[in-house]
C-alpha cells in the first residue's frame, strides 16, 4: 500500500489451493516490458512450509523461478 498515493501498487495475486499446494498469479512490469508472476506455496506441515516465485515473459509457456525460500518453525522456548 502507498499511503501517499491512496493504493496498491502490488498487483493482485490470483489462484487457490488444490491437494495442499497454493499456486498464484499476477501480472507484472519488470524492466519496462510486461512479465507473468507465479508464486508457489508447497510442502506445508505444521512446522515447515516452501514458497517460490517463478517469471514468465511468454505468457507462461515457460518459467523462470528466481527464489525459493524454505521455512521451518523454531521450537519453542
Amino acid at each position: 500500500m502507498n499511503s501517499a498515493k491512496g493504493v496498491v501498487e502490488t498487483p493482485p495475486l490470483v489462484g487457490r489451493f488444490v491437494d495442499g499446494v497454493g499456486t498464484f498469479y499476477a501480472d507484472d512490469v519488470d524492466e519496462g516490458r510486461p512479465i507473468r508472476c507465479r508464486f508457489i506455496w508447497s510442502e506445508i506441515t505444521a512446522t515447515s512450509a516452501r514458497w517460490e516465485q517463478a517469471f514468465s515473459i511468454d505468457d507462461g509457456r515457460t518459467w523462470e523461478t528466481n527464489w525459493i525460500m524454505e521455512f521451518t518453525r523454531r521450537p519453542p522456548g
